[in-house]
């Protein structure tokens, strides 16, 4: 018996098993996945997997940079890779290197899965002092319907998710607790840039909302903004490869990106009712978290906290901000529209009221209820295997679905078709994705004399072309199949005299062509492409994307940044160290 309370004390091992479960509790997840073979496809899937794929696609040519769609997205050479991170899609394309597609998408969210468990734990741990406290807000968060949701297919959010409490953790300290804690914040930060850019603007809209109300109802010392400036500026110093594609490609060179304004409001009580029925669905934040959200108040009340009781009205403000009872209607052409889709305040509403929930669990953990070493030592384990029958019925509908997904199999095209809503991949068929367009965001990052539209999904004639490979010799339109490489695409094209050719390949800023081996001058093109003036006979034209030196200049001052940090780490470990005690 001593041995085993000695056991309990041991905090290093404590964490050590509370990791371990999070392990096991991934692998169930994952292993019964990678067994069925199989893949649903549906949402922002293929437009993850594609870029996923053109990266592994050039990672086995030798080549470690990403800039154009070359292979994928209909071979048009959009830059959607300069324009929307893909740091952490590259475990993914390395996995494939050595694993099958099926084992190896799944073994990739098995990671990101597995890092949302270890950084929301950590996170809470440092922000509360409490383990049994941070396990079950790491369980609620990682395994709440709304994080479900996204990593069924909103590859972007679902990564961001990971790193959303690292950054509001980080926040804290500054600006209420150790101040010295700056870097953090720039790093969470810094991964929420890598992950997702909707969720940077919704992060630092809380988070602005959140240093206006210490504003107002106490003050910010220098040192505090000093630290929030330092933390700003390590988080520009480690995204300069990310923003400085933005900045001499993107502002003011006239290419679109998904298109801005509110496009789905839930009501509000459609989110109380996905809720409360447990639904995996973006409508709601499952029933453990509403029944926290409906009767946090009354411990909310009884722990004489203001911050907490800040937490709690957050929560409950960022249900209401998600839905239509907010005036969404009158901020829709606002810079607040850019979000698209309101249900995205979820993420945080669910992160918010985990927090809550994980405290009051653990006050029950250390009340005389639990009065015993066998009692308090029964708490993780029935506390996992709670959240567990909860996530047991998304899990077993999820497996039927992809053991009997024969009829939904993906076929092979040879022309233009829309993906189906629902579909299914195994390692047999996955290579078809690349066949076509995806379902949301084909023509995101196209330049708008290439889009020439304004809905979320618009095809026109204009778009089509570039998307079935056309080019225009002179006046006549031909199909043309190029050979792919890495960022960069050759077409052979035969003319009778010199012509104008006019290829299906998107220009950008730092685009380039090569006639016949030798640079040439580009042409203004009335579709945003590529064109240029060829010579009589058989041309070879090479079309690619080379950025400008100030990006590698990027990549070198963010590396040396993250080196920087770990010196620092390492030398200043006051600054680096949570404490969790």
């Amino acid at each position: 018996m001593n041995f085993i309370k000695k056991l309990f004390k041991n905090k290093y091992l404590q964490d050590v098993m509370i990791i371990f479960s999070f392990a096991m509790i991934t692998i169930f997840m994952t292993y019964p996945k990678i067994k069925t073979g199989n893949i649903e496809v549906r949402s922002d899937w293929s437009f993850h997997g594609q870029r996923a794929e053109q990266i592994f696609l050039n990672l086995k040519r030798g080549n470690f940079l990403t800039f154009i769609a070359t292979d994928a997205f209909q071979h048009t050479g959009v830059g959607n890779f300069l324009f929307y991170p893909n740091v952490f899609l590259y475990p993914w394309a390395v996995l494939r290197l050595f694993f099958k597609p099926v084992t190896a998408f799944y073994c990739w969210y098995g990671l990101i899965m597995l890092m949302t468990f270890i950084i929301a734990y950590f996170s809470m741990k440092a922000f509360s002092k409490r383990r049994i406290a941070a396990m079950v807000f790491s369980l609620s968060y990682t395994l709440g319907s709304y994080h479900l949701c996204l990593s069924t297919a909103v590859f972007g959010e679902f990564i961001a998710a990971s790193f959303l409490p690292l950054a509001f953790w980080a926040f804290y300290e500054v600006l209420f607790r150790d101040n010295s804690k700056w870097p953090w914040l720039g790093i969470g930060m810094s991964l929420i840039i890598y992950s997702h850019v909707l969720s940077v603007f919704i992060t630092s809209e809380i988070m602005f909302a959140i240093f206006i109300m210490k504003l107002i109802f106490d003050k910010v010392s220098k040192k505090r903004f000093l630290s929030l400036s330092k933390a700003v500026g390590i988080s520009v110093l480690l995204t300069l490869f990310i923003t400085i594609p933005y900045l001499t490609d993107f502002i003011g060179k006239n290419v679109t990106s998904a298109q801005p304004g509110i496009i789905i409001v839930n009501t509000l009580m459609n989110v109380l009712e996905t809720s409360f029925n447990n639904s995996v669905s973006t409508s709601g934040i499952g029933l453990v978290l509403i029944l926290t959200a409906v009767f946090g108040s009354i411990w909310i009340l009884k722990s004489h906290s203001k911050t907490l009781t800040a937490i709690y009205v957050l929560g409950i403000s960022l249900i209401i901000v998600s839905t239509g009872s907010f005036p969404w209607n009158v901020l829709s052409d606002t810079p607040l529209g850019m979000i698209q889709l309101t249900f995205r305040y979820l993420s945080y509403a669910s992160m918010f009221l985990s927090v809550i929930l994980g405290l009051s669990v653990n006050d029950l953990y250390e009340s005389e209820t639990f009065d015993t070493t066998f009692k308090r030592g029964m708490v993780p384990v029935l506390t996992i295997c709670i959240f567990m029958l909860f996530y047991v019925g998304f899990h077993h509908d999820s497996l039927n679905a992809l053991k009997n997904s024969q009829s939904q199999f993906l076929k092979n095209t040879d022309t233009f078709n829309q993906l189906p809503g629902r579909t299914f991949v195994n390692n047999s068929n996955y290579d078809y994705l690349l066949n076509y367009p995806v379902e949301y965001g084909e023509l995101d990052y196209y330049p708008k004399k290439a889009r020439r539209s304004t809905g979320n999904v618009s095809y026109n004639e204009t778009n089509l072309s570039i998307i079935n490979n056309i080019a225009v010799v002179g006046r006549k339109k031909i199909h043309v199949s190029p050979l792919c490489e890495s960022n960069k695409m050759t077409y052979k094209i035969h003319t009778r005299k010199q012509a104008d050719v006019d290829l299906p390949a998107l220009r950008y800023k730092g685009s380039y062509a090569e006639l016949n081996g030798k640079r040439t001058t580009l042409i203004n093109s009335a579709r945003g492409t590529i064109k240029v003036r060829t010579k009589k006979g058989i041309n070879t034209i090479t079309v690619g994307y080379s950025p400008s030196k100030s990006y590698y200049v990027g990549i070198i001052i963010s590396v040396m940044t993250w080196i920087s940090l770990l010196v620092l780490a390492f030398y200043r470990k006051g600054v680096f160290k949570i404490n969790h005690e």
